[in-house]
């Protein structure tokens, strides 16, 4: 099974901030999806290949750090586990890109509800990145 040891995350507040500022995004429930369109010329000077992750979960919503921390542990889990559906749109990407998952809804989700949005919010990544 693939695992994320090899995989860079998504860390520190320059490379979200750019995400937020200069990418795009669209709401599949439980997530705000925000993603960062990849250079195509090549003048980037990040040019880490494949997809790094990064996920935020509101303080606001959620007080617990052991809450935002349970739900974090979900979604790397179903990111994981279902990381080949969507393994030939990451092959594609020549320079990788930053996905941002934004958790948005009040309430803790179980892992099948978490997984089911992170599936459908993927492939519908995936659809609007085809060469």
């Amino acid at each position: 099974m693939p695992s994320l040891k090899g995989q860079p995350s998504l860390r520190g507040h320059g490379a979200f901030d750019k995400v937020f500022g200069e990418g795009k995004s669209f709401f599949q429930f439980p997530f705000q999806f925000r993603y960062e369109v990849p250079d195509t010329q090549g003048t980037s000077k990040e040019v880490l290949p494949g997809i790094r992750l990064g996920i935020s979960i509101s303080k606001r919503r959620f007080k617990r750090a052991v809450d935002r921390n349970l739900i974090r542990r979900r979604v790397r889990e179903a990111f994981r586990l279902n990381r080949h559906r969507w393994e030939e749109a990451e092959q594609a990407l020549q320079t990788g890109t930053a996905i941002i998952l934004v958790y948005s809804t009040n309430e803790i989700l179980d892992f099948e509800r978490i997984q089911e949005g992170l599936c459908k919010a993927m492939l519908r990544w995936c659809r609007t990145n085809q060469p």
